[in-house]
């Protein structure tokens, strides 16, 4: 290879490289908007839960409960 030929792949190697990042750059633009725009909607769609939940007027139910054991049983059709 001659200076000539070395020269153009040093220059192609960096066009490609700054396209690469400019790529990537725009493509992490796109979807850093498309996921504020995600994260808005959102806000926008639960505002009401937030002031609802805001407000305290959530219900209580109270109880009480156990664990049962649990028991086996044998039938008496069962053969052995």
């Amino acid at each position: 290879m001659n200076f000539l030929q070395r020269a153009a792949g040093v220059v192609v190697g960096i066009v490609l490289l700054v396209l690469a990042f400019v790529f990537a750059s725009v493509i992490f633009a796109v979807a850093a908007i498309l996921a504020l725009i995600i994260w808005g909607w959102l806000l926008w769609r639960t505002r009401h839960l937030r002031r609802d939940l805001a407000r305290g007027d959530g219900t209580v139910i109270e109880g009480e409960y156990r664990v049962e054991r649990e028991v086996h049983r044998i039938d008496e059709d069962a053969k052995p």
